[in-house]
């Protein structure tokens, strides 16, 4: 997608932007704080990336409660491209996490 398509969606496009804004608000509140800050960091280096490649950025030190803020400022702003670069850390992140519960309940066993 090039910059120039970012400023009209289509119908479908649309679709999937506002679907994926909605489940990622949704889903963000029961990730931990490191994790919150993958999900920032790849919305940062997409945005970034759509205007030229993007010089070193790390999050500040931010409380959880601020990084969701700040997260949640940034899905109302975010592009589509940087919606599903955020999908897809949080994808990973939610398999990770499943993985880890399934590992340590083998364990109880």
């Amino acid at each position: 997608m090039r910059p120039s398509d970012c400023t009209r969606l289509g119908g479908a496009d649309l679709r999937t932007l506002l679907q994926l804004r909605r489940r990622l608000r949704d889903e963000i509140v029961a990730i931990p704080r490191d994790q919150l800050r993958e999900v920032l960091y790849a919305l940062e280096q997409t945005r970034r990336w759509r205007h030229a490649p993007p010089p070193p950025w790390a999050p500040a030190e931010m409380s959880r409660g601020e990084i969701l803020r700040e997260l949640k400022w940034r899905l109302d702003v975010a592009a589509l491209p940087e919606l599903v670069a955020a999908a897809r850390v949080l994808d990973r992140i939610q398999q990770a996490r499943a993985a880890a519960r399934l590992r340590s309940r083998g364990r109880r066993r």
